[in-house]
């Protein structure tokens, strides 16, 4: 017996989950609605279903970027709530500061990129291995 999911049962799902968060409703169901789309989005992970396993592609310019085969449905939810929530996130740091990706992207861009050649952060060794081991903490601990 097969526990695969609908579609929709996943977008229900994903729903539900997100309801949890302040982002707006509207703002989430069109997120959902969108990993259903025929047509496919650059960076946007979309599912199709197998016999028995789900297939989550994203595409970058027309071409798969990336394709994961997992069978178990929370897999799938893992991988598209947490794309869902980091384009969220995403979009509203670049709203909250003005930035767009007409116009003030590229400057955006081009003010961190001087403040890295400047040496604003130049991460040594020790910091990188700080920051792998913080990581692993807070993985343990949960």
């Amino acid at each position: 017996m097969s526990n695969m999911l609908s579609k929709q049962q996943l977008a229900d799902i994903l729903l539900h989950l997100l309801e949890r968060t302040s982002f707006p409703r509207e703002q989430m169901q069109n997120y959902v609605n969108r990993l259903f789309e025929s047509f496919k989005w650059d960076g946007v992970p979309y599912v199709e279903s197998g016999e028995d396993t789900y297939i989550v592609r994203i595409y970058e310019r027309g071409l798969v970027s990336l394709e994961k085969r997992v069978k178990q449905p929370d897999e799938v939810i893992y991988w598209l709530l947490e794309d869902i929530i980091f384009t969220a996130t995403h979009v509203g740091l670049l709203e909250r500061h003005g930035v767009d990706n007409k116009e003030t992207h590229l400057n955006y861009t081009n003010e961190v990129m001087k403040d890295l050649n400047r040496g604003f952060w130049k991460p040594s060794s020790r910091s990188v291995i700080r920051i792998y081991i913080g990581i692993r903490r807070v993985n343990v601990r949960s």
